[in-house]
């Protein structure tokens, strides 16, 4: 999913806690910046995120939109901390293994040079 339609769901996340909610258009454009007050690109966007099922929306005009988070949303959004989680495990596992494997290097040239002296 790209980047500006995550930003969209986390933005209906907070605003919408349970059941269905009503929120202004021009409040939803001015939080995101890559929309540019595009109102043509909002509606592609929530009209992917209805097609995914992480949202429902009741209707939506160019001053409104009155929509509810489904649980797919939430079962996302565990998804992605999960991956953070284990992507940050990955980097500590990534830099451990280089320092220990430069020290390991740094040791072999100095017993090598140490032996055939």
């Amino acid at each position: 999913m790209e980047k500006r339609k995550l930003l969209l769901l986390r933005y209906f996340l907070e605003k919408c806690e349970s059941g269905y909610k009503v929120i202004d258009t021009s409040k939803v454009l001015g939080s995101n910046k890559k929309y540019k007050n595009n109102f043509a690109q909002l509606m592609e966007d929530v009209d992917y995120l209805k097609t995914y099922k992480y949202i429902d929306v009741k209707y939506m005009d160019e001053k409104n939109i009155c929509l509810c988070i489904l649980d797919n949303t939430r079962i996302f959004q565990e998804n992605l901390k999960s991956e953070k989680s284990a992507h940050k495990g990955y980097m500590t596992a990534m830099l451990i293994n280089i320092v220990v494997s430069g020290f390991m290097a740094f040791l072999g040239a100095f017993l090598a040079i140490i032996l055939t002296r």
